[in-house]
């Protein structure tokens, strides 16, 4: 119970990655806020398992990029939980183009997704823990395309490589208030959910078989090894750990080649 009676808001957690947190982090105690851009029945079930461990749920319809849906967002989170003591951003849309065939709107729609809502909701969270006096842990999900170019991501990979660099700035900036700042960067997570009758092969599932061709831990990710590691981040276990990036890629970062490539 890393999280006891804590209260964690976790954007895009309606499913994969995002929905894979929630589970980990209501497991160890924390009531969880589930946002995304729209519901679905995805909705319900995720609220279902988090209430399945006993702790309260709350679902945050929002759009990340735009600044009157995050702070509705925030003030219906703390009026239905009456404190924030961890964000996690998730939530990201991309449209993957070759350089030369980027539009000014692909740019916008992409930064005002997956790094204008990252900083919207940082800040948000931010003020509310500096408020509270009580500290917190903001974690934002970036990506091995910040570290590494791949085909057709340039404006995907420049805003999972600004989400360090605000990370790195938020640990300094807020230092005084106890808010740890850290991001965490996947590297091939299939986060495809599991039917009940897999459930049993969370952690371990490999859907993508050539993946040990060119993962030197001989298999994809799945979304448990990313909640891992936002669990270690925000619990008392990762304490000393600010302004960082940890990478959870199985090693392909260190000179895995996909096929293609």
């Amino acid at each position: 119970m890393l999280l006891e009676g804590k209260k964690a808001l976790i954007t895009g957690s309606r499913r994969g990655i995002g929905r894979g947190i929630a589970d980990l982090f209501a497991m160890h105690g924390a009531d969880i806020g589930i946002n995304d851009v729209e519901s679905g029945k995805d909705v319900e079930q995720t609220i279902d398992m988090v209430k399945s461990y006993g702790r309260r749920a709350s679902w945050h319809e929002a759009d990340i990029a735009n600044s009157n849906d995050v702070n509705r967002m925030f003030n219906d989170f703390i009026k239905e939980h009456g404190s924030i003591d961890i964000l996690v951003n998730n939530a990201v849309a991309s449209r993957k183009n070759n350089f030369l065939d980027i539009k000014e709107e692909d740019w916008d729609f992409e930064v005002g997704n997956a790094l204008k809502g990252y900083f919207l909701c940082s800040q948000n969270a931010a003020r509310q823990m500096a408020k509270q006096g009580t500290g917190g842990r903001i974690v934002s999900i970036s990506s091995v395309h910040a570290l590494r170019a791949f085909p057709n991501d340039t404006v995907y990979g420049v805003c999972k490589a600004g989400l360090i660099r605000m990370a790195q700035s938020m640990a300094v900036d807020l230092a005084g208030h106890n808010i740890n700042s850290n991001c965490v960067a996947p590297g091939y997570i299939d986060s495809r959910p599991l039917t009940p009758e897999q459930e049993h092969l969370r952690g371990g599932l490999d859907y993508a078989q050539q993946a040990i061709d060119w993962i030197p831990a001989r298999r994809g990710g799945v979304p448990l090894d990313i909640a891992r590691t936002a669990l270690f981040l925000c619990s008392e276990l990762g304490d000393y750990v600010n302004g960082q990036c940890i990478t959870v890629d199985g090693g392909f970062i260190t000179g895995g080649t996909p096929p293609g490539s």
